[in-house]
């Protein structure tokens, strides 16, 4: 009797191993739909489009079928453009009162797509979904971000895991001089002094055109409500390359020609340095380094509105870009 009743509970035990087992497969094979869309350190998944002068690009999400085997059947995933969700963030991100801070919606008539559905066939776990843009227009200080969403359908299965099904792309537009530069080589004085200077650590260069960009004078917050009128143009003219492959030219430095009051304007002669160089360590990599000297002056007039402070602005500012040349979409190449 004792022996059956151990055999019973052996015969039980290994049933109940085995639904175990066959649950956890079910779950493991269970295929979800999402975007290849990470989010950085800003809840966005930053997209970068290269300057076009006629302002066209385009981006290529990956949408993705989850799941421990290949895609067995036709999925066709139906997308669309959720302003909700990017409303949401703005709301817990930036502080109240501060809506010129807000990330932006691309409106509708700079960007389209093929299909607002993307089609998977059977054999395929991850399809490419063509984005179109013309960015024509766009307000340089703002933020646009294209937010997507896959859209419930009984034909499919959402991967709602940490928001998996919405896309938040933050549109970066870039040429060869954009980019986050080293500042802490520009020293900001008070206009007729040279001590005690003061200093930041970066600053980000936006675009403008094929050669030209923008930042913010001297140490603007990037968050000041005044930002606007101290933004500095700098145009990259046309260089000269030496033995070493090395390319120099000047620089023209402007501000806006109708704020007379903040003034931006050179006060010395401002040059730019671009070389490559080899990565030390990873050969497939390449190091292409961007050095501005620059000398320009501008005054604060909104810090203090009755007392107006004239700056001047003086050193270096340096760019690096690491590229994987065997990698042949640009976008994909630069180590952003």
């Amino acid at each position: 009797m004792k022996k059956l009743y151990i055999l019973g509970m052996l015969l039980g035990a290994c049933s109940m191993f085995s639904a175990c087992n066959d649950e956890w497969k079910d779950e493991l094979y269970t295929q979800m739909i999402s975007f290849k869309a990470p989010l950085g350190n800003n809840s966005l998944s930053e997209i970068y489009i290269r300057y076009q002068p006629d302002g066209t690009g385009s981006y290529q999400l990956p949408v993705i079928v989850s799941g421990s085997r290949d895609n067995e059947r036709n999925i066709d995933v139906k997308i669309s453009v959720d302003t909700d969700t990017l409303e949401a963030l703005n709301r817990e991100k930036f502080p109240v009162g501060r809506d010129d801070l807000w990330y932006v919606p691309l409106s509708e008539q700079h960007y389209w797509f093929d299909s607002e559905i993307c089609h998977i066939p059977a054999g395929t776990n991850v399809q490419l979904y063509p984005i179109h843009f013309n960015l024509t227009g766009l307000e340089l200080d703002d933020k646009y971000v294209l937010p997507l969403t896959v859209e419930e359908d009984p034909s499919y299965i959402l991967n709602t895991r940490k928001g998996r099904y919405k896309a938040l792309l933050g549109i970066n537009l870039f040429n060869d001089y954009s980019g986050t530069y080293n500042t802490t080589l520009m020293n900001i004085y008070i206009a007729g002094t040279t001590d005690d200077p003061a200093k930041v650590d970066t600053r980000e260069a936006r675009v403008v055109d094929e050669n030209t960009i923008f930042f913010y004078a001297g140490s603007v917050w990037t968050e000041d409500e005044n930002r606007r009128r101290y933004k500095v143009f700098v145009r990259f003219e046309e260089g000269t390359e030496d033995e070493n492959g090395t390319v120099k030219g000047k620089l023209t430095v402007y501000g806006d020609a109708d704020d007379m009051e903040v003034n931006i304007q050179p006060i010395g002669e401002c040059t730019y340095e671009q070389r490559v160089i080899q990565h030390e360590t990873i050969k497939y990599l390449e190091r292409h380094i961007t050095t501005m000297t620059l000398s320009y002056q501008y005054t604060d007039v909104t810090s203090n509105p009755d007392y107006p402070m004239t700056y001047e602005v003086k050193g270096s500012m340096t760019m690096e870009r690491q590229i994987n040349p065997l990698i042949p979409d640009e976008d994909q190449a630069i180590q952003w």
